[in-house]
Order: C-alpha cells, then sequence, then structure tokens
C-alpha cells in the first residue's frame, strides 16, 4: 500500500491505534530511517521492534496526529501519546523501566517521502517524561 503526506497521519494513527504493525509497516519503505534523541534506526525491521516494545510497555498506548504542514514530499505534525507505563521499555541498547503511571507525550515529527512511501522520520520529545520522578506527575 502506498500512502503520501496528504494521508499518512490517518492510516498511521488507525494503525497505531488498532496495534496493527503490518499495516504501519506498509506506509514506510525498506529501509526507513527514524531519528529521536535517542538515537538512529533504520528499516522495518527496527520499525516493527520500536512499535512492539511501545505496546508491551503501554498497553493502552493511543496516539493522535494532527498534520500541520505538508509540501511536495514532506509532512509535518504534532502528536499525543498516552498510555500507562506498564512494562519496561525496551529500546536498542537501553531499557526504561516502568513507573507505572500514565503518561501524555506531546511530540513533533517531520516525515519525507518517495514513492509514496515514508522514508525518513524524525521526532522530537522530551523523553524526561518515561524516567521514574518523585515529584513528576501526569505530563
Amino acid at each position: 500500500m502506498t500512502t503520501g503526506p496528504n494521508d499518512y497521519a490517518e492510516r498511521a494513527s488507525r494503525a497505531f491505534n488498532c496495534r496493527d504493525v503490518e499495516a504501519m509497516l506498509a506506509l514506510v519503505c525498506e529501509d526507513f530511517i527514524y531519528l529521536d534523541g535517542m538515537g538512529i534506526q533504520t528499516g522495518r525491521d527496527a520499525m516493527s521492534k520500536r512499535e512492539t516494545a511501545l505496546f508491551e510497555a503501554f498497553p493502552d498506548a493511543h496516539v493522535t496526529f494532527t498534520p500541520f504542514m505538508v509540501a511536495g514530499n514532506l509532512l509535518a505534525l504534532t502528536a499525543k501519546l498516552t498510555g500507562t507505563f506498564a512494562a519496561p521499555l525496551v529500546l536498542p541498547g537501553r531499557v526504561i523501566a516502568p513507573h507505572g503511571r500514565h503518561i501524555t507525550v506531546h511530540y513533533a515529527a517531520h516525515f519525507t517521502f518517495r514513492n509514496g512511501l515514508a522514508i525518513r522520520e524524525e521526532v522530537f520529545f522530551d523523553s524526561a517524561v518515561l524516567m521514574p520522578s518523585a515529584e513528576q506527575g501526569e505530563g
């Protein structure tokens, strides 16, 4: 299935909220690049592992995407991820222990597309909301 910057947000959020990893993978190219403040990951296999880890760590995870700019092969959106951090979040080279609280993570993402598929995603968020803290309340 090909998509593009105009309908990616709706398709990706629907797939995520239905826990349909295969539908999510169908929206990106084979050598998809994902970059955030914790590192870079390449390929559909890495994406599958990352999304599965999120579903395991946040069994009630829900995402909302709000596109705010589409220009040619580019998409910029804001997003909100909510869920209860109930199990360890296993990431490449790192495991973040759960704190059992409900969280809200607001983030921005920039996508590049080629031939109807996402080829790159850059995500910007404050990872501190994932860390245990006695003072931290719901974000």
